[in-house]
């Protein structure tokens, strides 16, 4: 039994589905498959109940899923408290899939430019996984949005400001308004970004408020297929300006919202968790930004 048989194995608990732990953890469905196996055959036992649709855990994994996450967060403290004492210093930073749109590898740059000898991990993951990762130190540090971020659970400094904006095919009743109010959406077909990402809930809420509720006529991770949809004039969609901007499509247009639907992107830590001298020093570099930002 190693620890990552561990983290594969919380993955499918967590995401429900084989299917969905792989697309997490980056690997295929068949290696996931493997390694879980081969953990049932050191354990005697089975971890799943395979036989229905939907996987559920056995009698026997019910007793061994606590243990499995006392195993990987007590693994992942270690590696944190022991870090300072590795002859390589390291830093490892997860960040949502917007890296390019927000301007941060000219952070990475200068941080490499730096501190050369510092060996860097920076992986991106979407929304849901990210702060379970900080808050359990498998990450130093993370990008990603303020809404909803537990400020008792985690410090964080803005990086980018960023609000929500109407996207319409080009030639859409509304496509010439100079500002549109979210209701006047109401009636329209809905693209928006899978269930999961904050922008997703953020949309929601947002539509709420407004009194209606979105009709979803597709969902996607992808920013491309959202516009290429909404050009195709499937629907609308509502996404953050500097996405827009850094994924101009000609056919489609951009109008802001007469409501203020704001999301920044920070870069956060865990309050509970000593932050090693290469966060700090990667902190110093994006507040020397700050007069830019704010």
């Amino acid at each position: 039994m190693d620890i990552k048989q561990i983290v594969y194995f919380l993955a499918v608990v967590d995401t429900g589905s084989f299917s969905a732990a792989a697309e997490e953890l980056y690997i295929s469905q068949s290696s996931l498959s493997k390694q879980i196996i081969a953990l049932e055959k050191e354990l005697g036992f089975l971890l799943f109940d395979r036989s229905k649709r939907k996987i559920s855990l056995t009698s026997a994994a019910k007793v061994f899923l606590p243990h499995a996450r006392r195993i990987k967060d007590e693994y992942y403290s270690m590696l944190a408290n022991v870090a300072p004492f590795k002859a390589s210093p390291s830093l490892s930073i997860i960040a949502i899939p917007v890296i390019a749109q927000y301007g941060i590898p000219s952070y990475i740059a200068q941080f490499k430019q730096a501190y050369p000898t510092v060996q860097l991990i920076v992986e991106e993951r979407e929304a849901s996984v990210i702060l379970p990762a900080l808050s359990s130190h498998q990450f130093d540090l993370a990008f990603v949005r303020d809404n909803y971020l537990d400020r008792s659970q985690f410090d964080y400094i803005i990086v980018a400001r960023d609000k929500l904006k109407a996207i319409l095919p080009r030639h859409h009743r509304l496509a010439e308004r100079k500002q549109i109010s979210l209701n006047e959406l109401s009636n329209e077909n809905f693209i928006m970004f899978d269930k999961g990402t904050v922008v997703h809930e953020l949309i929601m809420d947002a539509c709420r408020s407004a009194g209606f509720e979105p009709r979803i006529f597709y969902a996607s991770l992808r920013v491309e297929s959202i516009l290429g949809l909404v050009a195709s004039n499937s629907g609308v969609a509502l996404m953050m300006e500097k996405v827009v901007e850094y994924h101009r499509h000609p056919n489609v247009v951009d109008v802001p919202l007469a409501e203020t639907i704001s999301s920044n992107l920070v870069l956060a830590w865990s309050k509970h968790h000593q932050l090693s001298e290469e966060a700090k020093s990667f902190i110093t570099i994006i507040q020397k930004d700050s007069n830019r930002i704010n």
